[in-house]
């Protein structure tokens, strides 16, 4: 039966850590889970009340809800006895030594960090992880690089160094990193990482998202400052496929206090400071050995003595990688633990070509279904979902389901963890993924490198297979309407944001293929959350390519939807209001001609925008009235009222203000769009002196979307609660406050919101002078 006491103090625990550190409670149940070997349907599972069965779990969980978040030591011990821990008291002594101040919760800096998950336990490398903080706590060198053979934990070392880099338990070094910002070649679709992706990444994990959208010389300029002003660790990951030299220069120049850390196949730079990466010890491997062969079945392995589990460590030249690649040939039937370790040691003398064999070895096992599962695998960015991977494979039913087994098995492909197998993802080890590229014939751009007209026919297949798949995939996600995932749910919209890479590339697939129902199906659903994301340049290239899409199939509405919102909105953003009037007004023609009022409406509001912003408020009442004449559906009535409120405040009228705002709300009902009534209903209670309302509502938004809302309605609710500070006399408040707002603004370059902030501040300045 589940516990209800134990059901809301962890609940408290995990939300006290989410509000602490700043992340989704989401994330904080994965972290939870991944630290415990357990998914966060396990975790989620806890919280509805059904305790742990096991008390070392239970144990983590206070340990982590007590360090990591806001709880008591009265919560620790109410959390052991709920979970009905045998020794409750020998724990809270061991968590709060008589004599200390442990029990006093200290505050965390908010960590800033995209390091990937850490699978497993860590085992060895206790030399060169401490040569890596050596370097961090005293070398002078700006770049270090982790160099090594393929497989042999270049990325795990790197990944366990930054989390003891980072504020927290496993703090090893005194002087921590603010941020590090973890990038990758293999995220890359032809995995060669850019300057320009790098400069973005600081930017995005920095939150300082507008940064992205300068030019590339004032954006390593703003970088640079931003480097020298937070110490921040930069991680580049598969070094070895990177071509852009001016990325290998910016690294070697990274600014005091940050530094830059890379790993690769190969020794490719001078400047650094080295830390090679060669085979695990005897023990480590005899370790690794025993663990995997008892995780994934081999108990005869895992059981047997040392010196028969030495002849697979020395046949795999002690690379972690092989050893588990070994291990899944010798859980197949038919390959008993001596002829695999005879065959292999064979291939170790020369240590590059061991994968080589260990694959070719293991090809020969595979049907022709597994093997075309395999191959398709390398289509996917990062990770595949079960039912992509057999689209894309052609590979369906029970013969996808033994086919995976195998491969998974054979530690060919890797499973993450999941209680329903359909929700289960999978991706590749790089140097398997290479093996399936070579196989298949292509190169890592998965273009065709061999005359062989059946390998050419294959990857185009399998491209096409993949497209199809995606653009099906996400209409019956979210609809094939152009607004349908401004309104589907949250669940829907995380489905779409965790494929979101996979559906990028599918629509560059589909239009080489100039498959244009796909192409037009892909840009519908990739358009908005990309432009969510910060990605403005894509934004507009998949405008682009949906508008193509859309004048050669002939669908005007999508067309005109292009205009207006995929790209004039976009340039209105950025300022550049030429462009801005040019797609708006073949956007409000195209309606026009087409009898499409809400596209007007549309077209029409962000008209009212413009003159706003111009100091025209004829022309903005003007395109106000059109807006409201010509809006039909709940969406665009709710923007065209809301932006009839903006005019109405601009013009000190805030009693038809507020009306045109609380009229706007309505149409919302029911609907799953983001509502920022609250903020400019504040700001009308602020011109009709009604402050305590206006307060509530400033804080309201903030406290319902503060953390994941939008970052400039965030900065504008920030600025009002300063102007509400600023008439009650507060303005120390004010002040700070006001420095927040203008803190956010900055960062997405919002120059209209800016100047408010700035006229404030201005007032603020001249009080503080005349005291």
């Amino acid at each position: 039966m589940p516990n209800a006491e134990f059901k809301q103090l962890l609940k408290e625990g995990i939300d006290s850590v989410a509000n602490r550190q700043g992340k989704k409670v989401r994330a904080v149940e994965t972290e939870i889970g991944e630290a415990l070997h357990v998914s966060p349907h396990t975790v989620q599972r806890w919280k509805r009340g059904y305790t742990p069965t096991d008390m070392e779990r239970v144990e983590f969980i206070a340990l982590f809800c007590q360090h990591q978040g806001r709880v008591d030591k009265g919560w620790v011990q109410r959390f052991l006895n709920q979970a009905g821990h045998p020794a409750p008291n020998a724990v809270m002594d061991r968590l709060f030594p008589k004599g200390t101040n442990q029990g006093v919760s200290q505050e965390l800096p908010r960590v800033y960090h995209n390091l990937p998950p850490r699978f497993g336990e860590f085992i060895g490398r206790e030399t060169e992880l401490s040569r890596v903080l050596e370097w961090v706590e005293n070398s002078r060198w700006p770049l270090a690089a982790i160099e090594g053979m393929g497989g042999i934990g270049k990325t795990s070392l790197a990944i366990e160094a930054a989390h003891r880099c980072l504020p927290g338990e496993q703090l090893e070094i005194v002087n921590s990193f603010e941020a590090v910002v973890w990038t990758s070649a293999r995220d890359q679709a032809d995995f060669d990482l850019s300057l320009e992706q790098v400069l973005d990444a600081i930017a995005h994990i920095l939150d300082y998202p507008y940064l992205t959208q300068l030019e590339t010389e004032a954006k390593m300029k703003a970088i640079d400052k931003l480097l020298r002003n937070r110490r921040t660790l930069v991680i580049v990951d598969n070094f070895e496929t990177i071509t852009d030299l001016s990325l290998v220069k910016f690294l070697e120049q990274t600014p005091e206090p940050s530094m830059a850390l890379i790993t690769s196949r190969y020794k490719q730079l001078r400047r650094v400071w080295d830390i090679p990466l060669y085979g695990l010890t005897n023990e480590e491997t005899l370790t690794l050995i025993r663990r995997h062969s008892h995780r994934i079945g081999l108990k005869m392995v895992a059981g047997a003595d040392d010196e028969i589990l030495c002849r697979l460590a020395a046949a795999a030249g002690n690379n972690p990688k092989a050893v588990i690649l070994s291990l899944g040939l010798i859980k197949q039937k038919g390959l008993p633990f001596n002829s695999v370790v005879d065959e292999l040691y064979q291939a170790s003398q020369i240590v590059e070509e061991v994968f080589d064999y260990i694959f070719s070895e293991a090809w020969k096992l595979l049907g022709e279904d597994t093997r075309q599962v395999l191959l398709a695998m390398p289509l996917f960015v990062i990770t595949a979902s079960r039912e992509a991977l057999s689209a894309v494979s052609g590979v369906t039913g029970f013969d996808f389901h033994k086919a995976i087994e195998q491969l998974v098995g054979m530690s060919l492909l890797e499973a993450t963890e999941a209680l329903d197998l359909s929700q289960q993802r999978y991706q590749m080890h790089s140097l398997t993924q290479a093996f399936a590229r070579n196989e298949l014939g292509v190169n890592i751009a998965l273009n065709s490198i061999q005359t062989n007209k059946t390998s050419a026919q294959k990857i185009a297949q399998f491209k096409r297979n993949f497209y199809t798949y995606f653009a099906n995939w996400g209409q019956a996600k979210i609809g094939s309407h152009f607004w349908d995932f401004v309104l589907c749910s949250a669940e829907k919209g995380k489905d779409i944001y965790q494929e979101l890479p996979n559906l990028v590339i599918s629509l560059d697939w589909a239009y080489e293929d100039k498959a244009w129902e796909a192409v037009l199906a892909l840009t519908k659903i990739i358009v908005h959350p990309i432009y969510y994301q910060g990605q403005l340049e894509k934004r507009i290239r998949c405008s682009r390519y949906g508008l193509t899409a859309a004048q050669k199939l002939g669908h005007p509405e999508d067309e005109m939807w292009f205009f207006l919102q995929g790209l004039g909105s976009v340039y209105l953003l950025r300022g550049d209001y030429e462009n801005a009037q040019k797609y708006l007004t073949k956007g409000i023609q195209l309606a026009k001609t087409h009898n499409l009022a809400n596209g007007i409406a549309l077209g029409e509001t962000y008209l009212v925008y413009m003159a706003l912003q111009a100091g025209d408020l004829t022309a903005a009442q003007e395109h106000v009235e059109q807006a409201l004449s010509y809006a039909q559906s709940p969406l665009f009535n709710y923007r065209a009222y809301q932006v009839a409120g903006h005019v109405a405040r601009d013009l000190h009228n805030y009693e038809q203000a507020k009306t045109y705002y609380l009229k706007s709300t309505e149409f919302l009902k029911g609907t799953g769009y983001l509502d920022t009534s609250d903020v400019w209903l504040g700001f009308a209670q602020l011109g009709t002196k009604e402050y305590d309302k206006a307060e509530d509502h400033f804080r309201h938004y903030l406290e319902t979307y503060g953390k994941y809302g939008n970052r400039r309605v965030v900065g504008m609710a920030k600025l009002g609660l300063a102007m509400y500070y600023e008439v009650q006399g507060l303005y120390q408040k004010a002040g700070e406050f006001a420095h927040e707002a203008f803190e956010l603004l900055s960062r997405m370059n919002a120059q209209w919101e800016l100047k408010q902030v700035k006229e404030l501040k201005e007032r603020l300045d001249k009080i503080e002078k005349l005291a």
